[in-house]
């Protein structure tokens, strides 16, 4: 049973020049208590799937199509008023960074009690009560709600922004790429803060990210966006042990292995298309090394077997393009138009 099911979603931005299908057509879900790491290169649409789900796209953009349902409720389908009622109740965010989720201006106390206060229907007595026990939870002492964002680390202060996230026990939680500026000391930190609390509270959370050591070590699950869509899914070691689609064989080569024997990255010559005008074929065939004429020609249907989805033509051959993305040679003979 999901939590949270994304059917289809599409989401458009206004430009002069047209719409930009920022998402175009993403499926995925998300179980009750489990972290799924939606994963990609800058521009594949992550963060924008992320504030479509919440509601808080920019004025340019709107859901053009497709459902999101969360708890038994689509959430297209709601009011901003609806929406409003589960927004930080049943659905929270932690933003990429944690100074734009506080007031710099405001003590972190004063912060915390706004929203127990006024969006949790809390007594102030009880809401600086649940403040302290917040600022507990994620490893800050209390005292520190006596100061203000500026007063803090990084680390601290994106500990603080979960700590707001939480504040009214949400059921699932986004968090838009939250370790991304910190030092990998400070990272692991707060990930491990991120993965005490989802078992502690059975919390659902999306956690976006272009790190795929990020997504190996903190989440459950893994789905694979490239251009607008999501082109693999699936529990999170088989998706990174036995990737089918080449795309996330790049990925899983682009990042540093302890483990391997030369060290050398391979990285994905090329960047995403355009999404004014993308491909009508598979979107990532410009930079595919294995792309054949039909990749060119005809986008893949999504497959499903057991756990795990992929679109790609050539999902058959798998093992051997597994083996052959493991050479740099075969991604540096890719000449993207």
């Amino acid at each position: 049973m999901s939590l949270l099911s994304v059917e289809n979603l599409q989401v458009h931005y206004r430009t002069g020049a047209g719409p930009v299908r920022a998402v175009d057509g993403a499926t995925f879900a998300v179980a009750p208590g489990s972290i799924l790491g939606l994963v990609g290169e800058s521009g594949c649409g992550k963060s924008t799937l992320g504030r479509a789900i919440m509601g808080v796209l920019p004025d340019a953009g709107r859901i053009a199509g497709g459902s999101v349902m969360f708890e038994g409720r689509d959430l297209v389908a709601l009011t901003e008023s609806q929406r409003r009622e589960i927004r930080w109740r049943r659905l929270s965010f932690i933003p990429q960074t944690a100074m734009n989720a506080l007031d710099p201006v405001q003590r972190l106390r004063a912060q915390m009690l706004e929203v127990l206060m006024e969006r949790g229907g809390l007594a102030r007595a009880a809401a600086h009560e649940r403040a302290a026990e917040l600022f507990r939870m994620v490893g800050l002492d209390p005292v520190r709600l006596a100061d203000y964002p500026h007063q803090f680390s990084g680390g601290m202060r994106q500990r603080a922004s979960i700590a707001l996230a939480l504040a009214l026990n949400p059921a699932l939680v986004i968090a838009d790429e939250p370790v991304t500026a910190l030092d990998v000391i400070v990272q692991r930190q707060v990930l491990d803060v991120m993965r005490d609390l989802q078992s502690r509270l059975n919390l659902a959370m999306i956690l976006v990210t272009h790190d795929m050591a990020v997504v190996a070590y903190a989440c459950d699950r893994v789905a694979v966006m490239y251009a607008g869509i999501v082109v693999e899914s699936g529990p999170v070691r088989e998706v990174l042990e036995r990737p089918l689609h080449p795309y996330t064989m790049g990925l899983t080569h682009a990042f540093p292995d302890v483990h391997g024997e030369t060290g050398e990255l391979v990285p994905i010559e090329g960047s995403p298309p355009n999404l004014l005008n993308p491909p009508i074929g598979c979107r990532f065939a410009a930079r595919c090394p294995f792309a054949l004429d039909r990749c060119r020609a005809e986008a893949p249907p999504a497959i499903t077997e057991g756990e795990h989805m992929v679109a790609c033509w050539r999902t058959a051959e798998a093992p051997a393009l597994r083996q052959a993305a493991a050479s740099p040679a075969t991604w540096a003979a890719v000449v993207p138009a």
